[in-house]
């Protein structure tokens, strides 16, 4: 259907565009989201992501699917976005494996309102490239080669950020539960 409409573009008929704007404006949110951690952000990078994607539609390879092309201009759009100040990066590899276990006895007894609102307040805490990663492989259900494809990283690095990632978001959801536990007593 993308091919469709991709010719229907380039042909002048700017009013077609409106078909990729519906079809994957929540996609482009949610992966700009992942990154910079600000709606109003994410909007803008959006917004940037869908005019840079129709200045450029006539450079658009037929042999890729337009979704990975454009997740790709959303992408590098919300790594513009970010400021580059380096965070505060901690040691997750001194994460035992009983803390994993843990925490997932811990959410498994949660409600899941406040799953989500802790894995939330997880991810926006996350270094972006991490959450960025989680979010493509366990939530959206991308494989590492369709990250890859995205993000335009190296298998290995996509596979060492779902690692570090995995680490980070336990530690830090460890020690949220932990807090919580402490104010509750």
């Amino acid at each position: 259907m993308d091919s469709i409409y991709i010719k229907m573009v380039l042909s002048g008929d700017t009013e077609a565009f409106r078909y990729f704007v519906t079809t994957y404006k929540d996609y482009a949110f949610s992966l700009s989201y992942s990154l910079v951690k600000n709606q109003y952000s994410a909007e803008e990078v959006v917004q940037e992501s869908f005019i840079k994607s129709f200045e450029n539609l006539a450079s658009f390879r037929k042999d890729a699917k337009f979704k990975t092309w454009f997740g790709r201009i959303v992408i590098n759009e919300s790594l513009r976005k970010l400021d580059l100040k380096k965070r505060e990066t901690l040691s997750v590899d001194n994460v035992l494996e009983n803390t994993i276990e843990s925490v997932e006895n811990s959410l498994q007894s949660l409600v899941k309102k406040e799953q989500t609102i802790l894995i939330t307040t997880v991810f926006e805490s996350m270094q972006a490239n991490e959450s960025l990663v989680l979010e493509l492989f366990y939530l959206k259900e991308n494989s590492i080669i369709e990250i890859v494809e995205l993000t335009g990283w190296s298998k290995s690095k996509i596979k060492m950020l779902l690692l570090r990632g995995r680490k980070s978001f336990y530690y830090k959801l460890n020690k949220m539960l932990k807090f919580e536990l402490e104010e509750i007593l």
